[in-house]
């Protein structure tokens, strides 16, 4: 009986250290392989940083060989202009530079009151800028809102007296953008007020303003900008008024 046993334990012993030689060559190849690959992987990468920097190296050859050419080229002559008028040389010494005081910085210049064209009216309206504002806000008396394409509308009478253009009453129609809680003063609770948009010119500007719907008619001013149509892209002087003026083919528009 051990004689048979015997010869069984040497081959179960050699078996097993056939599998461990197996399991450990094969993990020696998986990391020979990764290995490999990240060599490749980072041999592949120097290679694209050297092709990148020789064609940097040749755009810079470019470079310079194109400077040395325009540096090689013999200086062009201009031959002085001679002036045979004294009087237009004084004249254009003399000449001052056009400032343009609508404009400063590369913005436009607002005063406290200025004239806005509303592209829906085709309109006129004196508007006052509002620097303590931040959202603008329209005249509208009797709004009404409705619906249309599954959509909220407002439907009100634009009706302000104003010089210039006597008593003006238009009936506009636009869709809700959205609603903004007001409280005044005198009032308890805030007054739910809908928001639409419009288009305005005002001198060089043609933007889209959003306006709240409140009844001005007791006010001055039927249209009133707030901070947000005027920020970054015009300067406000309190001190001055109607900087930008009327901008003469909508005037002449509204009086055809």
């Amino acid at each position: 009986m051990l004689r048979r046993c015997v010869p069984l334990l040497t081959i179960a012993l050699l078996s097993g250290c056939t599998l461990t030689q197996s399991a450990n060559h094969e993990k020696t190849m998986n990391a020979i392989n990764t290995m490999e690959e990240r060599v490749n992987f980072q041999f592949a990468t120097m290679i694209q940083q050297i092709n990148e920097q020789n064609e940097y190296i040749a755009n810079l050859e470019k470079e310079l060989s194109s400077i040395s050419e325009e540096l090689s080229r013999p200086p062009v002559h201009v031959a002085p202009v001679v002036e045979t008028m004294v009087e237009e040389e004084e004249a254009v010494a003399a000449a001052e530079p056009v400032i343009d005081t609508k404009v400063a910085h590369g913005k436009v210049i607002l005063g406290e009151e200025e004239w806005v064209w509303l592209d829906s009216i085709q309109s006129f309206f004196k508007a006052r800028i509002d620097t303590g504002a931040t959202t603008s806000s329209l005249n509208a008396i009797d709004i009404q809102i409705f619906e249309r394409d599954g959509k909220e509308w407002a439907r009100f009478n634009l009706n302000h007296t104003f010089e210039g253009n006597g008593d003006n009453s238009e009936i506009v129609e636009a869709p809700v953008v959205r609603w903004v809680k007001v409280r005044q003063s005198t009032a308890e609770q805030a007054e739910r007020r809908p928001v639409i948009e419009a288009w305005v010119k005002l001198g060089q500007l043609h933007e889209k303003a959003q306006f709240t719907l409140a009844d001005r008619s007791h006010m001055t001013y039927p249209v009133l900008l707030g901070r947000e149509f005027f920020k970054d892209i015009a300067l406000v002087d309190v001190g001055k008024k109607f900087v930008q003026g009327m901008n003469e083919q909508q005037i002449l528009t509204t009086t055809n």
